[in-house]
């Protein structure tokens, strides 16, 4: 049986450490009307995680698990809230991968399909927009190299992102991240819990 998952990655062009990136996000949060707090008090919890020479941080929480629309929403309000690209992937049974591209306003730009996407989707899947996807693309690749990943043929779909993330400077590993993968002990791993302020 495949996979179901989502992922999410924000970019961070600035390429800000652990502690700044963190700093940013709280201040951010704050400036929405949350303020950091306990676990147990906490109305939006995440977990983020951080791999050097990486231009994207991953994010996750415990409530992306009850579906997608959690996650996309969120992603859609972090996008906009720091003022930065994010990429939200959706795996349906390790056969399809969706990369759902938001930009600095929160909205929901561009779709990036992989896999054996024809059973959910039918058979007009269009192409990514390379005016959009192309800026991610690190200065080792090229364009047609993200286009021959995206369009290849992948008996899990997991093995085509794991492929693709390097193309667009993000964390093989960290784009397959779960909620569930998270490692306390890991001090790439930073957990932040918010209330309503």
């Amino acid at each position: 049986m495949g996979r179901f998952f989502t992922s999410t990655q924000i970019y961070n062009p600035k390429q800000l450490d652990r502690d700044g990136f963190k700093a940013y996000f709280c201040e951010k949060m704050k400036q929405g009307g949350y303020e950091v707090c306990e676990a147990d008090c906490a109305e939006l919890s995440y977990v983020l995680v951080f791999t050097d020479n990486c231009k994207w941080v991953t994010i996750s929480s415990e409530a992306y698990e009850q579906g997608n629309r959690t996650s996309q929403a969120d992603t859609a309000r972090i996008a906009k809230m720091l003022g930065t690209y994010c990429v939200n992937t959706i795996v349906i049974d390790s056969d399809c991968a969706m990369l759902n591209l938001y930009d600095n306003k929160g909205n929901m730009t561009d779709t990036a399909v992989m896999g054996r996407a024809d059973d959910y989707l039918g058979d007009d899947i269009p192409a990514p927009a390379k005016a959009l996807w192309e800026q991610f693309v690190s200065d080792d690749s090229t364009w047609e190299k993200f286009m021959s990943v995206i369009q290849g043929d992948y008996v899990f779909v997991e093995d085509g992102l794991s492929e693709l993330a390097p193309v667009i400077e993000m964390d093989s590993e960290n784009i397959l991240f779960e909620y569930e993968d998270a490692d306390e002990n890991d001090e790439n791993f930073c957990y932040l819990s918010f209330s309503k302020a």
